[in-house]
């Protein structure tokens, strides 16, 4: 479901040194040649005009910090933002999104990871799953 061989955190993206580097990814990313979906309050679905695939982005503020993480190829293997996370940072400067903020909080990042299809191990809900899977198989055996 998800490029990342394994969950992350949602990490700090510099987006700055991006610009300022004149990167590919800050060079290819035009917010208003891309689609760009909202879901969620982190979640964007992003395609950019040179690309023919969809990506799953979640962008969020941390005390004026971007963080954020894609599931692309472009993320995974290389340092720096994604062009589809620069077109969302590009985007929100431009008013085209709004960035929600995050408060680093466990739900928020579990937020960001599903937003990108990632999966975790012990997510919030788990135990609440083993609970009821439990209370079932009891039930079964006093039936």
């Amino acid at each position: 479901m998800s490029a990342f061989p394994e969950p992350t955190d949602g990490e700090s993206v510099d987006f700055l040194e991006e610009r300022d580097g004149d990167t590919e990814s800050w060079t290819r990313a035009d917010p208003r040649e891309a689609l760009i979906e909202s879901f969620g309050r982190f979640g964007y679905k992003v395609t950019l005009r040179d690309g023919e695939d969809v990506h799953y982005c979640a962008l969020g503020l941390e005390d004026d910090e971007y963080l954020g993480r894609c599931d692309c190829k472009g993320w995974q293997y290389h340092d720096g933002p994604c062009a589809h996370l620069c077109t969302l940072r590009k985007a929100d400067f431009l008013g085209l999104v709004s960035v929600e903020a995050t408060n680093g909080s466990p739900a928020d990042e579990h937020e960001m990871c599903h937003a990108t299809g990632e999966t975790l191990e012990g997510e919030p809900h788990d135990t609440a799953i083993e609970q009821t899977r439990d209370y079932e198989q009891e039930m079964e055996g006093r039936a």
